[in-house]
């Protein structure tokens, strides 16, 4: 609703898209997320979804399907039928690191599952609760090691990014904490402002408003060399005299491989269409997010491009999970 106020206000006119292969769409559209609702994912999936809605001249209903690192989520979508009825949110880390982690996928990213194209761009932040007595990393990095073991890390889930994240901090910082792990970020957000936890490193649109009101710090923006443009004043890690520690990211949409080509196109194209809508980029903006899009072509690159990447840094911290 709040999407929709801000077309309608903008007296922004919404056409549809010319129907492709078989009338596509006839019927309403599901976008799978593989998280709970309120998490970064779903931030970005509902905004894009009704935008596409709009576009498409039918509705995307989001359906939430949290659990195994995303891989619920995934699975239902490499299950459902290749007509375009099905689509999937998927972030860098889902769709090229899970099929590195875990030994026994039951279905076969590479080969059930094709780009739809990516949305948005970034990288990670380090937050702490603004109780911590830690307003820099080196702060942060000597209170970790004066209390090795005491203080908590919330995971968004074993394996997650998130959780990727923490244990190269750990290698990079030579730090231990204990893991909480939730299913999905929203519920480790909520421990953090309760006193539970007192790290996470995740995207800085799920704590914006928190950090906003003076809740949570962000200490450092993960994302290489570049500091994040919504937060100029947040330093990188690279910076903050931690150069390992570097993750970037984005999220996207995949379908179901063998979906033709002209459904494929039209949701390419409605998904480009939502993410360079001024009312999208207005409300990511709000929300710390980088919209930026990438066609399947380049989320095909991209996905080859982030598996090489990981796949040796996977190899030398012997992480493999069931």
């Amino acid at each position: 609703m709040i999407l929709r106020r801000a077309l309608l206000g903008a007296g922004l006119a919404v056409p549809a898209l010319a129907q492709g292969v078989g009338g596509f769409p006839s019927r309403p559209i599901r976008l799978i997320v593989g998280f709970p609702p309120g998490g970064g994912s779903d931030l970005v999936a509902r905004p894009i979804a009704q935008r596409m809605s709009e576009t498409l001249g039918q509705q995307v209903v989001v359906e939430n399907r949290g659990g195994a690192n995303g891989n619920l989520g995934l699975e239902a979508v490499a299950r459902s039928q290749p007509d375009g009825y099905t689509f999937g949110h998927v972030n860098d880390s889902v769709i090229a690191i899970n099929p590195l982690l875990y030994r026994n996928l039951p279905f076969d990213p590479a080969r059930e599952l094709t780009p739809i194209g990516i949305a948005t761009q970034g990288g990670m932040f380090v937050m702490v609760p603004a109780e911590l007595p830690a307003r820099n990393m080196a702060e942060l990095v000597a209170l970790l090691r004066a209390r090795p073991g005491e203080l908590n890390f919330g995971s968004a889930g074993q394996g997650s990014v998130t959780h990727l994240g923490y244990t190269l901090f750990a290698r990079e910082a030579g730090i231990n904490m204990e893991v909480v792990t939730y299913r999905g970020s929203a519920p480790a957000l909520q421990d953090m402002l309760g006193g539970r936890v007192q790290l996470m490193i995740d995207g800085i649109n799920l704590a914006k408003a928190q950090i906003d009101a003076g809740r949570v710090r962000a200490l450092a923006f993960i994302g290489g060399t570049e500091r994040h443009p919504g937060f100029p004043d947040v330093p990188t890690t690279t910076e903050a005299g931690l150069p390992g520690f570097v993750m970037r990211g984005w999220q996207g949409f995949v379908g179901r491989a063998g979906t033709p080509e002209p459904v494929l196109d039209a949701l390419e194209a409605a998904l480009r269409g939502a993410v360079e809508d001024s009312a999208v980029a207005a409300l990511f903006a709000s929300q710390g997010i980088i919209p930026r899009f990438r066609g399947r072509a380049e989320m095909g690159q991209a996905i080859a491009e982030h598996t090489a990447l990981w796949r040796p840094i996977i190899q030398n911290l012997g992480l493999r999970l069931d």
